[in-house]
């Protein structure tokens, strides 16, 4: 009984040590370019932002709606378990997010408003759920997209920045929403492609 005891310790003792060790560490800063979408990822202690952006031969009507209009939500975010809309005005919607992981689940609530003066979308968290706190949690995250027309086509980049609360996971959750970030905008990418031909 002993001897089980103590091999079943050492076995949880070697995953936290793996975790908290040998885990790759998120670089303070990194850049570079996947299937013609540039990306960056900076993050500081508990915060990090992320752009990228691509550039597509496209009509701007469909690109604003791509980015903007609740219809085009669960093509352009796949991971999502589900996407309502809460609420609505002139030029702005507030979007519920379920994520479900395993045991894990995340809900969200996010306003977005269109400016089109600016040819932008905004974006900001208004709410944060998560049903076990040993992950890290977001404790605020905002962003945009926007359209920039440039010689060879429009230039569509996206920008977030979150802050999480501190926890001894953090680096393995920063190290994820920078591969999803990628994966985001690489997704993204194929479905205004395909949208806008």
């Amino acid at each position: 009984m002993v001897k089980f005891f103590d091999m079943r310790f050492s076995s949880i003792f070697i995953v936290l040590f793996f975790f908290l060790f040998h885990y790759p560490q998120p670089l303070l800063s990194e850049s570079g370019k996947i299937d013609s979408v540039y990306y960056e990822f900076n993050h500081v202690d508990s915060c990090y932002s992320f752009r990228g952006s691509f550039v597509i031969k496209a009509e701007f009507d469909c690109l604003i709606s791509i980015l903007y209009d609740f219809k085009h939500l669960k093509n352009i975010i796949s991971s999502a378990n589900s996407i309502i809309l809460i609420q609505q005005g002139e030029n702005w919607y507030d979007v519920g997010y379920t994520f479900k992981k395993f045991l894990f689940t995340n809900k969200s609530v996010y306003r977005k408003t269109l400016k089109l003066e600016e040819q932008k979308i905004v974006f900001k968290m208004i709410s944060n759920w998560q049903n076990i706190n040993l992950f890290p949690k977001v404790l605020s995250s905002s962003g945009y997209y926007r359209i920039k027309c440039e010689s060879t086509g429009y230039r569509i980049e996206y920008f977030q920045e979150c802050k999480i609360k501190s926890t001894f996971l953090k680096d393995i959750y920063i190290n994820k929403a920078k591969k999803e970030s990628t994966k985001f905008m690489l997704e993204l990418k194929e479905y205004v492609e395909r949208t806008c031909h």
